[in-house]
């Protein structure tokens, strides 16, 4: 069997011994090699050229991908948490660089963030699991952080709260969980808007415009820019748009930006108080 075929049936980075019981034989895991077709990662490891770098520097370093680079890798939205976060082995010992495999990690420990297991004992496997990844991310998120990469596992259907729990999520962070929150920024005002004890209604449909945000009382909008600045002209004229309507329709808009929730919340923090004790969010 070719190792390049089985390298690819088995999601881009396996063990030797994985290749060898796919039916692969040493000769031919060498040859690929030369042949560019395979690379090694890391001793009797093995990648595609081009496989996902976070999974890649992971197996280098002697572990597996979790936390906020295999969350992110899955394309879920992930809280912006700097490093390659890996799991590794109680044990685990003669660890390696994440950009060198034959660097020790105590010469280049930068970049790396170890999640270090309970258990003893290497692990087959080049990536944890949504699930598992979750579990982690408690250890390095807040609160924020991680009921936004939650949310969004759960409602892309690649975790669920019954999961979260066997996994050891405590239960007061599931019960915050929301999937109707189709971005980061979404489950942050969303959690805020709870400290402020501010009633809302999310993901409400409104005749002419679509769905909204969050609608507080009547006429109250909130809507929520993505966490990345507008580079599409497109979308920036259709949010303008949706604001105009809602406007003739005798709404009162607020949009978050991305600087607002990382900066500024104090200041949408302050209108949405003095609009909601004014009553001007009523019929």
């Amino acid at each position: 069997m070719d190792p390049a075929h089985l390298l690819r049936q088995l999601g881009g980075i396996a063990s030797r011994q994985q290749l060898l019981d796919g039916g692969a034989t040493e000769f031919g895991i060498g040859r690929a090699r030369h042949e560019g077709r395979i690379v090694r990662v890391r001793r009797a490891w093995y990648a595609l050229p081009g496989s996902d770098p976070g999974t890649v520097a992971a197996v280098r370093v002697g572990g597996m991908a979790t936390c906020v680079t295999l969350l992110a890798s899955e394309g879920l939205w992930v809280p912006r948490i700097d490093g390659v976060h890996v799991s590794v082995a109680a044990n685990a010992s003669r660890l390696r660089s994440a950009r060198s495999r034959i660097v020790p990690r105590s010469v280049d420990p930068d970049g790396v963030v170890l999640h270090w297991r309970r258990a003893s004992g290497a692990t087959t496997a080049p990536r944890d699991s949504v699930v598992g990844a979750l579990a982690e991310l408690c250890e390095c998120a807040d609160v924020e952080g991680f009921i936004g990469a939650a949310d969004s596992a759960v409602r892309q259907r690649r975790a669920s709260l019954d999961g979260l729990r066997a996994a050891g999520v405590p239960t007061a962070l599931i019960g915050l969980i929301d999937p109707s929150s189709e971005s980061g920024g979404e489950s942050a005002v969303r959690l805020r808007l709870r400290r402020l004890r501010i009633p809302y209604r999310s993901q409400v449909s409104i005749v002419g415009v679509g769905r909204v945000d969050f609608l507080i009382g009547q006429r109250l909008v909130i809507e929520v820019d993505g966490y990345e600045f507008h580079s599409d002209r497109e979308a920036f004229e259709s949010d303008r748009e949706r604001d105009r309507r809602l406007a003739a329709l005798g709404y009162i808009v607020i949009r978050v930006t991305y600087r607002q929730l990382q900066d500024a919340w104090h200041e949408v923090e302050r209108s949405l108080l003095a609009i909601v004790r004014s009553g001007r969010h009523l019929a």
